[in-house]
Protein backbone atom coordinates (compact mmCIF):
# COMPACT_ATOMS: atom_id res chain seq x y z
CA UNK A 1 0.00 0.00 0.00
CA UNK A 2 1.12 3.64 -0.17
CA UNK A 3 2.81 5.66 2.21
CA UNK A 4 2.54 9.03 1.54
CA UNK A 5 -0.81 10.32 2.12
CA UNK A 6 0.02 13.27 -0.61
CA UNK A 7 -3.67 14.08 -1.70
CA UNK A 8 -4.91 14.86 -5.27
CA UNK A 9 -7.87 16.60 -7.13
CA UNK A 10 -10.75 16.02 -4.77
CA UNK A 11 -8.94 14.54 -1.75
CA UNK A 12 -8.68 15.45 1.05
CA UNK A 13 -5.24 18.07 1.30
CA UNK A 14 -2.49 16.53 4.08
CA UNK A 15 -0.10 14.27 3.72
CA UNK A 16 1.77 11.70 6.08
CA UNK A 17 5.34 11.07 6.06
CA UNK A 18 5.92 7.76 8.14
CA UNK A 19 9.86 7.88 9.06
CA UNK A 20 9.34 11.74 9.86
CA UNK A 21 7.09 10.98 12.13
CA UNK A 22 8.74 7.47 13.64
CA UNK A 23 11.45 9.44 13.61
CA UNK A 24 10.05 12.34 16.09
CA UNK A 25 8.52 10.01 18.24
CA UNK A 26 11.76 8.15 18.48
CA UNK A 27 13.31 11.34 19.82
CA UNK A 28 10.82 11.94 22.12
CA UNK A 29 11.41 8.44 23.76
CA UNK A 30 8.10 5.98 22.62
CA UNK A 31 8.66 3.11 22.03
CA UNK A 32 5.26 0.83 20.97
CA UNK A 33 3.75 -0.70 23.79
CA UNK A 34 1.72 -3.93 22.84
CA UNK A 35 -0.08 -3.77 25.83
CA UNK A 36 -1.70 -0.75 24.50
CA UNK A 37 -2.56 -2.13 21.01
CA UNK A 38 -0.52 0.86 19.39
CA UNK A 39 -0.60 0.01 15.58
CA UNK A 40 -0.74 3.05 13.45
CA UNK A 41 -1.73 3.53 10.14
CA UNK A 42 0.22 5.69 7.71
CA UNK A 43 -1.26 4.86 4.29
CA UNK A 44 -2.65 7.95 3.51
CA UNK A 45 -5.25 6.82 0.67
CA UNK A 46 -6.36 4.37 3.12
CA UNK A 47 -7.19 7.03 5.88
CA UNK A 48 -9.13 9.08 3.43
CA UNK A 49 -10.88 6.01 2.50
CA UNK A 50 -11.78 5.53 6.14
CA UNK A 51 -12.88 8.41 6.63
CA UNK A 52 -15.17 8.82 3.35
CA UNK A 53 -16.69 5.56 4.95
CA UNK A 54 -17.40 7.70 8.36
CA UNK A 55 -19.93 9.67 6.15
CA UNK A 56 -18.35 12.68 8.68
CA UNK A 57 -20.69 15.77 8.89
CA UNK A 58 -18.18 18.56 9.46
CA UNK A 59 -20.65 20.38 11.89
CA UNK A 60 -20.75 17.10 14.32
CA UNK A 61 -17.83 16.91 17.00
CA UNK A 62 -15.68 13.77 16.84
CA UNK A 63 -14.31 12.16 19.17
CA UNK A 64 -11.25 9.56 18.52
CA UNK A 65 -10.10 7.26 20.93
CA UNK A 66 -6.50 6.00 20.96
CA UNK A 67 -5.09 8.41 18.17
CA UNK A 68 -1.69 7.55 18.82
CA UNK A 69 0.95 9.42 16.08
CA UNK A 70 -2.35 11.49 14.76
CA UNK A 71 -2.56 9.94 11.14
CA UNK A 72 -6.20 9.20 11.57
CA UNK A 73 -6.56 12.84 13.33
CA UNK A 74 -5.14 15.02 10.40
CA UNK A 75 -7.24 13.06 7.81
CA UNK A 76 -10.31 14.15 10.34
CA UNK A 77 -8.92 17.70 10.78
CA UNK A 78 -8.40 17.72 7.04
CA UNK A 79 -12.12 17.07 6.36
CA UNK A 80 -13.49 20.05 8.30
CA UNK A 81 -14.12 17.97 11.72
CA UNK A 82 -13.95 19.16 15.47
CA UNK A 83 -11.92 16.54 16.84
CA UNK A 84 -11.74 15.58 21.06
CA UNK A 85 -8.69 12.68 20.83
CA UNK A 86 -8.53 10.63 24.05
CA UNK A 87 -4.47 8.95 24.45
CA UNK A 88 -3.61 7.08 27.14
CA UNK A 89 0.16 7.76 26.22
CA UNK A 90 1.32 10.44 27.77
CA UNK A 91 4.56 11.31 25.07
CA UNK A 92 1.95 10.64 21.92
CA UNK A 93 -0.30 13.08 23.88
CA UNK A 94 2.38 15.68 24.17
CA UNK A 95 3.32 14.97 20.36
CA UNK A 96 0.14 15.81 19.33
CA UNK A 97 -0.55 18.86 20.89
CA UNK A 98 2.83 19.80 19.72
CA UNK A 99 2.18 18.89 16.47
CA UNK A 100 -1.51 20.16 16.09
CA UNK A 101 -1.94 24.09 16.35
CA UNK A 102 -5.91 23.79 15.29
CA UNK A 103 -8.21 25.53 17.65
CA UNK A 104 -10.47 22.23 16.48
CA UNK A 105 -8.25 19.70 18.31
CA UNK A 106 -8.67 18.96 21.80
CA UNK A 107 -6.37 16.16 23.42
CA UNK A 108 -7.10 14.49 26.67
CA UNK A 109 -4.09 12.48 28.18
CA UNK A 110 -6.11 9.83 30.13
CA UNK A 111 -7.46 6.09 30.07
CA UNK A 112 -10.69 5.33 28.37
CA UNK A 113 -11.87 3.22 31.02
CA UNK A 114 -11.87 3.18 34.24
CA UNK A 115 -12.16 -0.81 34.53
CA UNK A 116 -13.32 -3.31 31.96
CA UNK A 117 -16.53 -2.33 33.10
CA UNK A 118 -16.46 1.59 33.52
CA UNK A 119 -15.36 4.52 31.55
CA UNK A 120 -13.20 6.26 33.13
CA UNK A 121 -14.58 9.80 34.78
CA UNK A 122 -11.99 11.61 32.86
CA UNK A 123 -13.49 10.40 29.24
CA UNK A 124 -16.97 11.65 30.42
CA UNK A 125 -16.05 14.93 31.74
CA UNK A 126 -14.04 15.25 27.98
CA UNK A 127 -16.53 14.08 25.73
CA UNK A 128 -17.95 16.41 23.33
CA UNK A 129 -21.15 18.54 24.16
CA UNK A 130 -24.30 17.53 22.79
CA UNK A 131 -24.46 15.12 19.76
CA UNK A 132 -21.37 13.35 18.77
CA UNK A 133 -19.80 10.63 16.74
CA UNK A 134 -16.93 8.22 17.30
CA UNK A 135 -14.19 7.88 14.64
CA UNK A 136 -11.55 5.93 15.53
CA UNK A 137 -8.80 3.38 14.53
CA UNK A 138 -9.27 1.67 18.78
CA UNK A 139 -6.82 -0.57 20.65
CA UNK A 140 -8.07 -3.45 20.54
CA UNK A 141 -7.84 -4.89 24.10
CA UNK A 142 -10.23 -2.16 25.07
CA UNK A 143 -12.80 -2.37 21.55
CA UNK A 144 -15.91 -4.18 22.52
CA UNK A 145 -16.38 -2.99 26.03
CA UNK A 146 -15.43 0.43 25.11
CA UNK A 147 -18.06 0.70 22.29
CA UNK A 148 -20.51 -1.35 24.38
CA UNK A 149 -20.18 1.01 27.31
CA UNK A 150 -20.38 4.24 25.17
CA UNK A 151 -23.19 3.00 23.34
CA UNK A 152 -25.26 2.06 26.57
CA UNK A 153 -24.21 5.28 28.79
CA UNK A 154 -24.04 7.77 26.15
CA UNK A 155 -27.35 8.17 23.84
CA UNK A 156 -25.91 11.73 22.85
CA UNK A 157 -23.28 9.14 20.25
CA UNK A 158 -25.33 9.41 17.13
CA UNK A 159 -22.87 6.90 15.49
CA UNK A 160 -19.36 5.12 15.66
CA UNK A 161 -17.00 4.23 12.69
CA UNK A 162 -14.44 2.30 13.78
CA UNK A 163 -11.64 0.12 13.29
CA UNK A 164 -11.32 -2.70 15.28
CA UNK A 165 -9.96 -6.57 15.32
CA UNK A 166 -12.24 -8.63 12.42
CA UNK A 167 -13.70 -11.10 14.55
CA UNK A 168 -15.07 -8.53 16.75
CA UNK A 169 -16.85 -6.65 14.14
CA UNK A 170 -18.20 -9.61 12.97
CA UNK A 171 -19.67 -10.17 16.43
CA UNK A 172 -20.76 -6.92 16.16
CA UNK A 173 -22.77 -7.40 13.17
CA UNK A 174 -23.82 -11.08 13.68
CA UNK A 175 -27.67 -12.46 13.68
CA UNK A 176 -29.27 -14.68 15.93
CA UNK A 177 -28.14 -18.52 15.59
CA UNK A 178 -24.66 -17.58 14.16
CA UNK A 179 -21.34 -18.64 16.09
CA UNK A 180 -20.27 -14.93 16.91
CA UNK A 181 -23.91 -13.59 17.78
CA UNK A 182 -23.61 -12.48 21.43
CA UNK A 183 -24.36 -9.68 24.08
CA UNK A 184 -22.60 -7.37 21.75
CA UNK A 185 -24.63 -8.13 18.56
CA UNK A 186 -27.67 -8.09 20.83
CA UNK A 187 -27.18 -3.99 22.12
CA UNK A 188 -25.99 -2.94 18.78
CA UNK A 189 -28.55 -4.76 16.78
CA UNK A 190 -31.23 -3.37 19.14
CA UNK A 191 -30.15 0.16 19.25
CA UNK A 192 -28.73 0.65 16.14
CA UNK A 193 -27.55 -0.55 12.69
CA UNK A 194 -24.12 -1.80 11.63
CA UNK A 195 -22.32 -2.68 8.54
CA UNK A 196 -18.56 -3.50 7.73
CA UNK A 197 -17.80 -1.57 5.28
CA UNK A 198 -13.75 -2.67 4.30
CA UNK A 199 -11.09 -5.27 5.58
CA UNK A 200 -8.11 -4.08 6.62
CA UNK A 201 -4.97 -6.46 6.50
CA UNK A 202 -1.91 -6.54 9.16
CA UNK A 203 0.74 -5.06 6.79
CA UNK A 204 -1.34 -1.52 6.98
CA UNK A 205 -0.05 -0.83 10.82
CA UNK A 206 3.01 -0.31 11.91
CA UNK A 207 3.71 -2.35 13.99
CA UNK A 208 1.88 -5.12 12.05
CA UNK A 209 -0.95 -6.87 14.01
CA UNK A 210 -1.53 -10.89 14.36
CA UNK A 211 -5.29 -10.39 13.15
CA UNK A 212 -6.89 -9.36 10.45
CA UNK A 213 -8.93 -5.82 10.70
CA UNK A 214 -12.22 -4.23 9.55
CA UNK A 215 -13.98 -0.64 9.64
CA UNK A 216 -17.24 -1.00 10.99
CA UNK A 217 -19.68 2.20 10.93
CA UNK A 218 -22.89 2.06 13.21
CA UNK A 219 -25.89 4.44 13.51
CA UNK A 220 -28.24 4.93 16.25
CA UNK A 221 -31.77 4.39 15.90
CA UNK A 222 -33.53 7.65 16.65
CA UNK A 223 -36.26 7.67 18.25
CA UNK A 224 -34.74 5.07 20.51
CA UNK A 225 -36.36 1.75 21.11
CA UNK A 226 -38.10 0.62 23.88
CA UNK A 227 -36.55 -1.51 26.89
CA UNK A 228 -36.34 -1.88 30.81
CA UNK A 229 -32.67 0.04 32.00
CA UNK A 230 -31.19 -3.08 33.07
CA UNK A 231 -32.25 -5.36 29.94
CA UNK A 232 -28.76 -6.18 29.09
CA UNK A 233 -27.79 -7.34 32.53
CA UNK A 234 -30.65 -9.67 32.02
CA UNK A 235 -29.10 -10.68 28.61
CA UNK A 236 -25.42 -10.78 29.72
CA UNK A 237 -26.16 -13.13 32.65
CA UNK A 238 -28.50 -15.54 30.36
CA UNK A 239 -25.40 -15.46 27.84
CA UNK A 240 -23.02 -16.71 30.18
CA UNK A 241 -24.60 -20.19 29.94
CA UNK A 242 -25.44 -19.71 26.22
CA UNK A 243 -25.24 -23.79 25.36
CA UNK A 244 -28.54 -23.85 28.39
CA UNK A 245 -32.33 -23.83 27.70
CA UNK A 246 -33.86 -20.37 28.43
CA UNK A 247 -36.13 -21.91 30.91
CA UNK A 248 -33.14 -23.33 32.70
CA UNK A 249 -31.31 -19.99 32.85
CA UNK A 250 -34.46 -18.07 33.60
CA UNK A 251 -35.51 -20.73 36.15
CA UNK A 252 -31.96 -20.23 38.14
CA UNK A 253 -32.34 -16.69 38.44
CA UNK A 254 -36.17 -16.88 40.02
CA UNK A 255 -38.10 -16.05 36.67
CA UNK A 256 -41.46 -17.49 36.57
CA UNK A 257 -43.37 -15.66 34.41
CA UNK A 258 -41.15 -15.50 30.91
CA UNK A 259 -44.03 -18.07 29.24
CA UNK A 260 -46.08 -14.76 28.77
CA UNK A 261 -43.57 -14.07 25.75
CA UNK A 262 -44.65 -16.42 23.68
CA UNK A 263 -40.83 -17.97 23.45
CA UNK A 264 -39.84 -21.20 23.51
CA UNK A 265 -38.64 -22.54 26.80
CA UNK A 266 -35.85 -24.96 24.82
CA UNK A 267 -34.69 -22.05 23.00
CA UNK A 268 -30.93 -20.77 23.17
CA UNK A 269 -29.94 -17.30 23.88
CA UNK A 270 -27.74 -17.38 21.25
CA UNK A 271 -31.01 -18.30 19.14
CA UNK A 272 -33.25 -15.09 20.95
CA UNK A 273 -33.61 -12.29 18.35
CA UNK A 274 -32.64 -8.68 20.03
CA UNK A 275 -36.32 -7.86 19.90
CA UNK A 276 -37.58 -10.97 22.01
CA UNK A 277 -34.57 -10.04 24.51
CA UNK A 278 -36.37 -6.30 24.99
CA UNK A 279 -39.62 -8.13 25.13
CA UNK A 280 -37.92 -10.77 27.93
CA UNK A 281 -37.13 -7.74 29.64
CA UNK A 282 -40.34 -5.77 29.78
CA UNK A 283 -41.79 -8.63 31.09
CA UNK A 284 -39.52 -9.66 33.97
CA UNK A 285 -37.95 -6.45 34.75
CA UNK A 286 -41.42 -4.07 34.33
CA UNK A 287 -40.15 -1.91 37.90
CA UNK A 288 -37.05 -0.70 36.07
CA UNK A 289 -38.76 1.80 33.76
CA UNK A 290 -38.12 2.48 29.92
CA UNK A 291 -34.54 3.54 28.01
CA UNK A 292 -36.72 5.19 25.41
CA UNK A 293 -40.07 5.08 23.15
CA UNK A 294 -41.44 3.18 20.48
CA UNK A 295 -43.90 5.02 17.87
Amino acid sequence: MPVDGSSSEGELPFSIRRAEILADLKMRGFRFDPRKGQNFLFDGNLLRALVRDAEISPELPILEIGPGAGTLTRALLAAGSHVTAVEIDPILAGYLRETFSEDSLHVVQTDALETKNRLSEELMAALPEGEFQMVANLPYSIASPLVCLLVEACPQMSGFSVLVQQEVADRWVAGPGSREYGTSSVLLSRLGQGRITRKVPPHAFVPAPRVDSAFIRWQRINPAPDQPRDWMRLVRTCFQGRRKSLSRLLGQQGFSDWEASGIDGRTRPDQITPEEWALLARILLPENGSTGKDE
